[in-house]
């Protein structure tokens, strides 16, 4: 895919869905109910110049889980250029992992606070994005008396991220055997 058509798509991509709301946004721009615009542009109300203050509203029902699924990238994650990664993480992972993580404290994640740094850290830019990020959690190897006192403290969050996160991640990038210390720096 050429550089400007990748960008064109990515920004379809963003428009339909940032502009979806969260799932429960009911407003329409008419159209057949069945998430199509239906008609032509100037059925629509569109024109051509795109130069007054109103753009079109999306609607969406659909969150980016079911929308665009649990999978992993068409080329493996080791082949990927940074360029690609960078696509890949805004347009799939991101949007995804903001769900899981939404879906299991919406008030802790809200979709709003989470992005890129919730991950990478402030500083994700600056360190081109590497993991595990230093700004995590540093956790224990399993089986040690450290990681038995974390699953002591935390049950709900290291049931998380067992049964939830690490497979989730690890099949968005298509690693196998993906784990905690993939994203969080080990403890020990």
């Amino acid at each position: 895919m050429l550089p400007g058509m990748r960008t064109a798509a990515f920004l379809s991509f963003l428009l339909v869905f940032s502009c979806g709301g969260d799932g429960n946004d009911t407003q329409t721009t008419g159209g057949t109910g069945d998430g199509t615009a239906g008609g032509s542009e100037d059925e629509l109300g569109f024109d051509d110049d795109w130069g007054d203050d109103e753009a079109p509203v999306v609607e969406s029902h659909h969150g980016a889980i079911e929308s665009i699924g649990i999978s992993g990238p068409d080329t493996p994650w080791a082949e990927m250029s940074h360029e690609d990664r960078e696509w890949y993480m805004v347009g799939k992972v991101l949007p995804i992992m903001k769900e899981v993580f939404g879906e299991h404290d919406a008030e802790r994640w809200s979709p709003a606070s989470y992005g890129c740094q919730t991950c990478h850290g402030a500083d994700g830019a600056d360190v081109e994005y590497a993991m595990p990020a230093a700004n995590q959690y540093r956790v224990p190897q399993p089986g040690t008396p450290a990681w038995e006192n974390m699953e002591r403290i935390f049950p709900d969050m290291v049931t998380f991220m067992r049964d939830r996160v690490t497979p989730t991640m690890g099949t968005l990038l298509g690693i196998e055997n993906y784990t905690c210390n993939h994203c969080h720096p080990s403890a020990g």
